[in-house]
């Protein structure tokens, strides 16, 4: 089921008031979840890359 703007407007809203009682700032937050992302991603993004690398410069 996907999120509806207006659905995300207010989940945000309340992600900003939490942080802000947290003395956390929102971007900051955003960014730290990102870098999790990204690191808990980082064997499908190598294998991306290794597979785009195979198809630029086949054999």
């Amino acid at each position: 089921m996907r999120v509806t703007k207006k659905e995300l407007s207010r989940k945000k809203a309340k992600a900003i008031l939490i942080l802000e009682t947290q003395g956390l700032s929102y971007d900051d937050w955003l960014a730290q979840k990102y870098e999790e992302l990204f690191d808990q991603s980082e064997e499908t993004i190598r294998q991306a890359l290794a597979y785009f690398k195979e198809k630029k410069n086949p054999k």
